[in-house]
């Protein structure tokens, strides 16, 4: 009896082993525990010698490797990154990230100054159709987040192309003419693009050509000049749903632009809520939950709007963006630069020649000005009627 029970006590402990290690690699991404790497989470999402870094938001090489105790550290600072060369698929849900071209590109697009402003083309000048309405930055596939911790697969590795030499620590491109404090992750990507890296190019005319008419309208910045956008869109977030897409470029795109179509059409939530109130305030806390929850409002420091970030489902069974759905809390908590800022109100701007037109707008005569003016002319005739006449009868 005794030889029994330990066996029964022996296959449970290997059954609860199992069910723990299956639960945490099924859990392994879903934050903060992500960013508090150790050895056993670094095991068990097959992290071992991956770069972890914060180059998604920084302007510097990545300083942070794995192994580094500020990844090591069981309650990190405010860490908002990427993690690079992971392979392609790993990831919970995606973002598909909406920029207000008014809020980042001048009213003139200028080639030789504003070249490396991924947003902004001749596409994006004033009347032009895609000025002023929500326009594509990219779909990014996303780690899932319960704390206050979010982070972001990038430049992944699949058995087709390995796409972490495109991220600034590749060495592709020669640093000469740079330095280290200013040389960015754009700089690099434009270096490649100079060089002619062709495994961190792609050809424009197979990809771009085809949708241009649609580009002009849904993603005028992927117009730029020496296809930078889509270099950098495909390279940093599209290689991590790689397989998804069938390793096909051109259908990644479509896709995006079929999801920028649906999310800002007319009778859409940002249609309604963004598009429509063009040129006014609303209220931040108003305008999150009009959307339902499904969109991270960012800001510039003038609590204009900068861009909108809308989660989407990841189908269990395709891995497409299916539908819209609450974005995590973590993700919110840490992504939300209009309540960083403290913004109780966000500014949807209109161009600066709209603006001024909407103001002289306010100088013409409304209807009932008008009305009342004719009332008062016509009292003004009738009085000098009498008076004419009573000087008639006087002479």
């Amino acid at each position: 009896m005794g030889l029994l029970n330990q066996y029964f006590i022996i296959v449970c402990s290997i059954g609860c082993c199992l069910s723990h290690l299956h639960l945490s690699n099924r859990h392994c991404l879903d934050g903060p525990n992500f960013w508090c790497l150790n050895n056993k989470t670094e095991s068990i999402c097959n992290f071992t010698n991956k770069t972890i870094g914060i180059c998604g938001y920084s302007n510097k090489r990545c300083p942070v490797t794995t192994g580094d105790s500020f990844c090591k550290s069981s309650s990190p600072l405010e860490f908002n990154g990427g993690l690079t060369g992971v392979d392609d698929g790993l990831f919970s849900y995606y973002i598909l990230d909406l920029y207000w071209p008014p809020s980042n590109c001048p009213l003139k697009y200028n080639e030789s100054t504003e070249f490396l402003t991924y947003f902004c083309s001749p596409y994006t000048d004033i009347n032009e159709p895609g000025r002023e309405r929500l326009a594509l930055h990219g779909l990014w596939p996303t780690f899932s987040t319960s704390g206050n911790y979010q982070g972001w697969s990038q430049f992944c590795s699949s058995a087709n192309h390995d796409w972490s030499k495109c991220h600034i620590n590749g060495d592709l491109c020669p640093w000469q003419n740079a330095t280290k404090n200013t040389f960015n992750q754009v700089d690099y990507e434009y270096c490649l693009s100079i060089e002619n890296r062709q495994e961190c190019l792609i050809n424009p005319t197979d990809i771009l050509l085809p949708e241009q008419e649609r580009l002009k309208l849904l993603a005028p910045g992927y117009l730029g000049p020496r296809n930078l956008f889509i270099n950098h869109e495909w390279t940093k977030h599209g290689s991590c749903c790689s397989l998804i897409f069938q390793h096909n470029i051109s259908y990644y795109l479509t896709f995006m632009l079929d999801l920028v179509d649906m999310a800002t059409r007319p009778g859409s939530l940002t249609y309604e809520y963004i598009q429509r109130n063009a040129g006014e305030k609303v209220g931040l806390d108003y305008l999150v939950e009009a959307l339902n929850q499904t969109a991270i409002i960012n800001c510039n420091s003038k609590c204009e709007l900068d861009e909108i970030q809308l989660c989407m489902h990841r189908d269990h069974h395709t891995g497409l963006p299916t539908r819209f759905v609450a974005c995590p809390p973590g993700a919110r908590n840490n992504s939300d630069s209009c309540k960083k800022a403290h913004c109780e109100y966000v500014l949807i701007p209109l161009s600066k020649e709209h603006r001024q037109i909407h103001t002289d707008d306010y100088d013409f005569p409304s209807i009932w000005t008008i009305l009342l003016s004719i009332i008062v002319l016509l009292i003004l005739i009738k009085y000098l009627v009498l008076l004419c006449g009573a000087c008639y009868h006087y002479l």
